[in-house]
């Protein structure tokens, strides 16, 4: 009798690691930049401990990877980095705040807050840079007033520093193990265990929102932060208790870790399609970072941001059920293609925005990155072994959170800082539609050159396959001028199946002009 996926234990306990972590990472990682200006830290110190941290979490998870591959004992290094970064993140709530005399002047912000939202319409009617950008501009004389090498940064820069990579690369090892379990059930059901994921963070991200407003004395007072790190810590005790109970997923020692790069990297389709991914997560990095800071200038408290994010990730779960069928019947790549598009549009919404809760509705369609994240991970496990799984989505989640996200904050903290969220989501609207075209003419080119460019594709050991086994003529048939064509469409040259005359060679002669 076949089992039910949904009572399998192996994935059954692979769902509730997935719930209560990404719940216990929806109490703090959304509100990590706007924490930060709590603090009294300005943007461009923002956006350098971002970058700093995604830069260094870019070579601490393929490392991890490669330590657990190596040792053969992936659970245990999940488990100690899971148990490390825990406490480090939680520590960032005994972080000082930055002394009142260096601090920006709050009061100041506020009365020019409230002056420039009663003329917004006024005002941005008289700039040429378009809607809203009057508001961006708000704080910029105040924060000169700060100090850059504060205690405060110097606490929050260490503390990301260290926690972010190792806390992060735990999920890459789960996912890991996630796809060794569902290949030998011969399935496609990544999405249906990582929607668990994002159902607990749109949950507790919404939750952990309203706690704070509750927690909150007055609508005046500052936001009490407290609250969200207790239950981040809560949830990610709850999560390293279910590692305990998962099946080890080793299949035993694997290479060395520089050998399983450069064997993994020297795919050029897969070069390609991590810079895409690469792309994606520097756009992805500056959007998430200082949209919520817009999100705040113009009003927004914390449950309106937290709704927001809860219906964001909400439209990931449908998304995370049927994106194996998506991918299947698009690919991988144009499943990534799309990304730019999606993400673009976001930004341009972002951009046009005068009141928070319009966020909420643009942020539907950021529900995509469930099938974006889904053909990263899923391309990454199919180009690799078995004995460099854990290695390849190290490479990719430190390509996307690691490598994108630090670039992407470095550039947009400047440019946040100079030209207001307007400035800088149009920008990464631009990018967006750049990367759509730079991928697209990569890949074209380069990525389907050789022989296994493309891990959707099946081939022999001697040739690939010109066509599928299910289209095939049968031996003896005999086919004239008949044109191969990829998926997309293209004419790659014409087929002609012709009966031997003598059986010296075998069955039949296949003859392939391009």
């Amino acid at each position: 009798m076949p089992s039910c996926d949904c009572v399998d234990r192996d994935l059954l306990v692979v769902k509730a690691i997935f719930f209560f972590f990404f719940s216990g990472m929806a109490c703090v990682s959304p509100y990590m930049s706007i924490y930060m200006r709590h603090l009294g830290l300005r943007p461009s110190q923002t956006g350098v401990i971002t970058a700093t941290k995604n830069f260094m979490s870019a070579l601490i998870k393929p490392l991890l990877g490669s330590i657990a591959d190596k040792s053969g004992r992936p659970k245990v290094v999940a488990i100690l980095t899971v148990l490390a970064a825990t406490a480090l993140h939680f520590s960032l709530m005994f972080v000082p705040p930055v002394p009142s005399a260096a601090a920006p002047q709050t009061t100041r912000q506020q009365e020019r807050r409230r002056l420039e939202e009663d003329n917004h319409t006024k005002t941005t009617c008289s700039l040429p840079g378009g809607v809203g950008r009057a508001m961006d501009l708000r704080g910029a004389d105040d924060t000169h007033a700060q100090p850059w090498f504060s205690l405060t940064f110097w606490l929050v820069f260490w503390i990301m520093f260290t926690s972010h990579g190792a806390q992060w690369s735990s999920t890459s090892q789960v996912e890991a193990a996630t796809y060794q379990i569902i290949k030998k059930k011969d399935d496609s059901t990544f999405g249906r265990q990582r929607l668990w994921g994002s159902m607990g963070f749109g949950l507790f991200s919404l939750l952990s929102a309203v706690a704070m407003d509750t927690f909150t004395d007055s609508p005046g007072n500052k936001t009490d932060y407290s609250v969200t790190f207790y239950m981040f810590l809560a949830f990610m005790l709850v999560s390293l208790g279910f590692l305990f109970f998962l099946d080890d997923w080793s299949t035993g020692p694997s290479v060395a870790f520089l050998e399983g790069v450069s064997e993994l990297l020297s795919h050029l389709h897969l070069v390609i399609f991590l810079f895409a991914v690469l792309l994606l997560g520097a756009y992805d990095g500056a959007g998430d970072t200082f949209m919520y800071w817009h999100l705040k200038d113009l009003g927004a408290s914390q449950t309106v941001i937290g709704i927001n994010m809860f219906v964001r990730t909400l439209v990931e779960v449908p998304l995370f059920l049927v994106s194996g069928w998506f991918i299947d019947k698009i690919g991988h790549v144009w499943a990534l293609q799309l990304s730019f598009v999606v993400f673009a549009l976001n930004f341009l919404g972002y951009s046009l925005i005068g009141n928070p809760w319009w966020a909420v509705l643009i942020d539907v369609i950021h529900g995509y990155q469930a099938i974006t994240w889904t053909a990263a991970t899923s391309y990454a496990s199919v180009s690799a072994r078995d004995d460099l799984q854990a290695v390849a989505q190290g490479i990719v989640s430190a390509t996307f959170y690691g490598l994108g996200y630090g670039v992407g904050n470095l550039v947009s903290g400047p440019v946040f800082h100079h030209y207001g969220a307007v400035g800088l989501f149009r920008s990464l609207t631009v990018c967006c539609l750049v990367g759509f075209v730079l991928f697209y003419l990569l890949y074209r080119c380069y990525g389907k050159r050789g022989v296994c460019t493309d891990p959707d594709t099946e081939e022999e050991d001697t040739a690939p396959m010109l066509v599928s086994a299910a289209v095939m003529p049968k031996p003896g048939a005999f086919l004239h001028g008949g044109s191969v064509t990829t998926e997309a469409g293209e004419t790659l040259g014409s087929l002609r199946i012709v009966r031997p005359q003598s059986k010296q060679d075998g069955n039949e002669i296949r003859q392939f002009s391009p």
